[in-house]
């Protein structure tokens, strides 16, 4: 939880790279809101960098009110803006006008650039990434509650493998699950008819057509999830959740265990083992932690602002055929 530091000012940004949430920002932002607000009226504005003046900008957290009202500016897409621009902000951080709290929210803070420098120097950090996987049961479990409903071990694991480690998403799907299922918990068929479709190709029907390494079935199943409304964070979401335990795999194989031994180590699903034998017994420990790799940069790439699905067909492409890796691809440093 956020606390209300003497700086006036807050980076909400992630430690790890790639792995922005969305939910604990707002989360986060509330806290302080909710924070200032103990204190008496607070006026609350909204800025997107990318697309305000930004001189305008600066002078909203340089100048004070008139009358002593004390604000809360959240600015959110300082990343994207060229080293001018922020350089005009990251001047205005030094004049902030006292009644002024800033909140930063940013998908990715580089810190090489003179404005998160100077945010890193002057702000109290709020870290905003995804939970750690190991951590993801406990957040369905909490979200399932707060809706007055329960959710079966085994569909609580498939909705975590079709939504990934995105609290936004999970709470977003919980929501359509609490509504369309009332008087027992949510079951994995639940999480099959609410969660995937709507439309014909499931997000996990991309998955296993990814372990089995069918580039032609992969392609055209993403293609159709794509087209009948799939978002390109949830498919990304999806394949990472495949792709987690078969690098985990692959890694004891490499090791020197059979693909068997490998997966009774893995201690998966029941649903999960054959799409993951598949995937073992297609792809080597090398692919996979690329694989894996690349998806975490187009992830990346896709929340600021890049054509997600031009990125993760590419990726579908050229991993289930073992090409060379595109150069458009971000790469992590």
């Amino acid at each position: 939880m956020a606390t209300t530091g003497a700086s006036g000012l807050y980076l909400l940004a992630e430690e790890r790279r790639g792995e922005f949430d969305g939910w604990r920002a707002d989360r986060a932002l509330a806290d302080i809101r909710r924070n200032l607000e103990r204190a008496g009226s607070l006026a609350v504005h909204g800025y997107h960098a990318g697309e305000c003046d930004v001189a305008a900008l600066a002078d909203a957290i340089e100048t004070p009110s008139l009358f002593g009202a004390r604000t809360l500016i959240v600015v959110r897409g300082v990343e994207s803006l060229d080293e001018r621009s922020q350089e005009r902000l990251a001047a205005a951080l030094d004049r902030r006008a006292p009644q002024v709290t800033l909140a930063i929210v940013a998908r990715g803070a580089d810190m090489r650039r003179r404005f998160f420098a100077r945010c890193r120097e002057l702000a109290t950090r709020v870290p905003v990434d995804h939970p750690r996987t190991s951590e993801m049961r406990g957040f369905a479990d909490t979200f399932a509650r707060e809706r007055d409903r329960e959710i079966r071990e085994d569909a609580r694991e498939l909705l975590l493998e079709c939504v990934g480690r995105d609290l936004l998403l999970l709470a977003s799907e919980l929501d359509k699950l609490a509504a369309a299922v009332e008087g027992r918990a949510i079951d994995v068929d639940d999480v099959r008819r609410v969660t995937a479709p709507g439309r014909e190709h499931g997000n996990f029907e991309v998955a296993d057509a990814f372990c089995a390494r069918d580039a032609a079935a992969a392609t055209r199943l993403l293609g159709c999830a794509l087209d009948e409304g799939a978002q390109p964070i949830a498919l990304i979401g999806a394949l990472a959740a495949s792709l987690r335990p078969l690098v985990a795999g692959a890694e004891l194989v490499a090791r020197g265990r059979t693909v068997e031994e490998a997966l009774r180590e893995l201690a998966l699903a029941p649903y999960q083992r054959i799409a993951c034998q598949r995937g073992l017994r297609a792809y080597r420990a090398g692919e996979l932690r690329r694989a894996y790799g690349e998806l975490a940069d187009i992830d990346l790439a896709a929340k600021s602002g890049s054509d997600g699905r031009v990125l993760l067909e590419l990726w579908m492409l050229q991993t289930c055929r073992g090409a060379a890796r595109p150069s458009t691809t971000p790469r992590r440093s």
